[in-house]
């Protein structure tokens, strides 16, 4: 599944859920130990294959940075909907 379907369905999932719920989801995630853990080894992961390539290997390194950038984009898109409610609450005290 493309990254853009998975974005979608996750924004399609905003529309038809509480905002407030799902924005504690969403913080609960990024607070979670394992989670951390795991977004972390990913990226080492990446980070290793593209530091363990050869010269000529650039579709691999490339493939590499692609795959960090797309678990960027995610936990971004987490954080966003986890501070949808912070704006909010920001928005209402300012008024």
């Amino acid at each position: 599944m493309a990254v853009k379907q998975i974005i979608g369905l996750i924004g399609l999932s905003l529309q038809n859920n509480d905002k407030h719920i799902l924005a504690q989801w969403a913080k609960n995630l990024l607070n979670d130990d394992f989670f951390k853990e795991v977004i972390d080894n990913l990226k080492k992961e990446q980070i290793s294959v593209i530091i363990n390539t050869s010269a000529g290997e650039i579709n691999k390194r490339e493939n590499a940075y692609q795959h960090i950038k797309t678990i960027e984009l995610i936990t971004g898109h987490l954080e966003g909907l986890a501070s949808e409610t912070v704006i909010k609450e920001k928005k209402w005290k300012i008024l």
